[in-house]
């Protein structure tokens, strides 16, 4: 599986300080964990349900950004425990129904704690925006104690899904576009498309594994 990096630039060790640390711990374990999960699963013959995995530690100018939008106090204690989006990994999946396969084999992770979990793949945003999210905590190995738990937010999606939402979210921050009004009901309707792209590819996918089931010999 690929070995990921993640920038931090000095904004990010001044605002989290000592707990950048921590947070970086929480990525690793966690992706380490995703791993082997994932090497075991090929090794029994099945599929992989992951096709890339991408993390990073929220830049300090948008954490502080979004602590102001929601009345809370601008500090990174506020950041690890008010907000839990300090550390993320995002993870994306070939079809619908891996999302799924992937939510439940984190659930299942040895020590795992989750927080809460949203299905915008089900229940879409009003936007359009489709993603399950899931905010979970690791026990981090070889620490003497761990008073609190370092949280991480989990985004699972299709690849088209992923696309979408990297478009919708470089247009948002955009300033004085005309026809604003026109781009939001536009990517509402690419939305809905994608989606329907999706459930499409997935109905290939299962009408090709059930003509291949067929295919076997009897005993098999």
């Amino acid at each position: 599986m690929e070995a990921l990096t993640w920038s931090v630039t000095q904004a990010e060790r001044e605002f989290y300080g000592e707990h950048l640390v921590l947070l970086e711990g929480a990525i690793s374990e966690f992706l380490s964990c995703m791993d082997m999960i994932r090497r075991y699963r090929v090794s029994l013959g099945k599929d992989d349900p992951v096709a890339s995995v991408q993390a990073r530690i929220k830049g300090a100018d948008s954490m502080r950004q979004k602590l102001k939008r929601q009345g809370l106090p601008v500090t990174v204690d506020s950041a690890l425990h008010k907000v839990w989006d300090a550390a993320g990994v995002r993870l994306i999946c070939p079809f619908v129904s891996e999302i799924y396969t992937t939510a439940s084999l984190i659930r299942g992770i040895p020590g795992i704690r989750v927080l809460r979990e949203k299905d915008y793949v089900r229940f879409p945003k009003p936007n359009g925006y489709r993603s399950y999210h899931m905010v979970v905590c690791l026990p981090l190995r070889f620490l003497e104690r761990q008073q609190q738990p370092v949280w991480l937010e989990l985004q699972i999606r299709t690849i088209a899904m992923d696309c979408w939402a990297s478009i919708e979210h470089q247009l948002k921050y955009k300033k004085d576009i005309p026809n604003q009004k026109l781009i939001v009901q536009e990517l509402k309707r690419c939305a809905d498309e994608i989606a329907s792209t999706d459930l499409s590819l997935q109905t290939i996918r299962e009408l090709i594994e059930g003509s291949e089931r067929e295919e076997l010999p009897c005993g098999f």
